[in-house]
């Protein structure tokens, strides 16, 4: 979670590549804080961090989460940062992924599901569930809300869930941000489109 926030940052901060104001002042990328020398030391951590099958604390992710949610583009990145993880999940699950082409296609979902299901849990501590509506997802206390007082940073399990179903179902939309703890709701929850909260 907190290597695709990131990355993201970094990818966002980069200079474009057509040129601009950086090829002819280098010092002005190096005040992007994605293009800092601190964020390529973290990312750097993060991912031997990752390698080694370690996760990063409530309260380091939390803070990261207020960093980013300070940003005017926060919502862009959060959302990038969630699809980047939504891939990284679904690259794990491949080989079990690859037998779902073989099946019809309401098996083909179920077990997508189970497979969304479970790497979500594992990945980001959410509860998947699906009914005749579509799926949603529960994450009773995640850094996002506990860092960036309005949920801008809950757009980053949104964009994260929904690329995993998207890879591994046949889902093909949005999971909207219908609760949130930052508003002082118990939970934060996500519904696709047309379901209302339960």
């Amino acid at each position: 979670m907190a290597l695709t926030i990131l990355e993201s940052l970094r990818h966002l901060d980069a200079p474009a590549e057509d040129g601009g104001p950086e090829e002819f002042h280098p010092e002005l990328s190096v005040k992007r804080l994605g293009m800092s020398e601190t964020v390529a030391a973290q990312i750097e951590r993060y991912r031997r961090m990752a390698a080694r099958g370690g996760r990063v604390d409530f309260e380091e992710v939390a803070a990261l989460f207020r960093l980013v949610g300070r940003r005017t583009d926060a919502g862009l990145v959060f959302a990038d940062a969630g699809r980047r993880l939504g891939r990284r999940v679904v690259r794990a699950v491949r080989g079990r992924a690859t037998l779902l082409r073989a099946l019809p296609r309401f098996a083909r979902n179920r077990l997508g599901f189970l497979l969304a299901r479970g790497a979500a849990g594992r990945t980001l501590d959410v509860r998947m569930t699906r009914d005749t509506r579509g799926p949603g997802a529960v994450i009773a206390d995640p850094p996002s809300a506990a860092a960036t007082p309005n949920g801008t940073g809950c757009g980053f399990y949104g964009s994260a869930l929904a690329e995993i179903l998207r890879e591994l179902t046949d889902f093909d939309g949005a999971l909207f941000h219908v609760r949130c703890r930052s508003r002082g709701e118990p939970v934060c929850e996500w519904l696709a489109s047309g379901k209302s909260p339960g």
